[in-house]
Formats: structure tokens, sequence, C-alpha cells
């Protein structure tokens, strides 16, 4: 009986912990699909920052930084660098050398594998409101362990 009672003491303290820390400092993201070779890789599991703690001990989002992030289109979650930021000016490199300025409170992201990636050059800038963390790169990975050591850049 003694056991059961510890057993219910720890996931009574250990429940509300969790689910704050995964809710308000860090979780962990896995990523799907190879857009983002060769930096990431399909089912590789990394340390993502949440906005409330990343805002609180860090600056900004910067340009490289990889994020997290509801795609505008389908709600399904992203995982792409950041490549400009707001009021960034953007040359599309096409014959008419269109020039786009990046919205305030956006970003524009693009995958580290150009061509297998699905990303705002199909659905646009991303709203910053969209972010739901980004790559912690000191920690970095969590699964598989033969990357444990890899450095994120």
């Amino acid at each position: 009986m003694n056991n059961f009672k510890a057993l219910l003491k720890t996931i009574a303290i250990s429940t509300p912990i969790y689910l704050y820390t995964s809710s308000n400092i860090v979780t962990i993201g896995r990523i799907q699909g190879e857009s983002m070779a060769p930096a990431l890789h399909n089912n590789d599991y990394i340390i993502i920052n949440k906005p409330c703690f990343f805002n609180m001990f860090f600056k900004d989002l910067n340009k490289q930084d990889i994020i997290f992030f509801k795609n505008p289109d389908d709600n399904s979650l992203c995982c792409k660098r950041i490549v400009n930021k707001e009021y960034d000016v953007i040359d599309t490199n096409d014959e008419l050398h269109d020039v786009n300025v990046v919205p305030k409170h956006h970003l524009f992201v693009l995958g580290d594998n150009r061509n297998n990636s699905i990303d705002s050059r199909k659905y646009g800038y991303v709203s910053e409101g969209l972010v739901v963390g980004s790559v912690n790169k000191t920690i970095g990975f969590v699964w598989p362990p033969s990357r444990w050591f890899d450095k994120l850049e």
C-alpha cells in the first residue's frame, strides 16, 4: 500500500510540473519529412523553446533560427528556417525582379532542402503569432541517440 501511495504522490507532483513545462518552457518536436535536410531529418526529435521562455531569456527570433509554426493554410505543424524578418526586402530572382517587403510581425521561412520543401514560396509570409517555438540549438537532438553530439546549425 505504501508503494501505491508513493506512486500516486509522484504522479500528483510530476503531472503539473510536466504540463507547465511542456506548455510554457520547452517541449519535444518531431521532424516529419526531409524538407530541413541536411540539418534535420525525418523522425528526428528535438528540443523546442516555447515563445514565453524564449522571450524571457533571449531576444526576438533571428534570421537562420529554425522554428516550429502552424501552417497558415491548414494549421498543420511545420518546421522551417527563418530567412527574412519584418521589413526585409525579398528579391524573387525571377525575370521581372519583383521586390517584396515582409510585412510587420511576419516571417519568410524556407526549408533547407529547397527542392523538397513547401514553405513561404507557396503559402506566403508566416505571422509571428503562428510560431509555436524555436529549436534549441544548444541541447538539440533528443532522438536518435546517434545524433546527440551533432552540432545543429
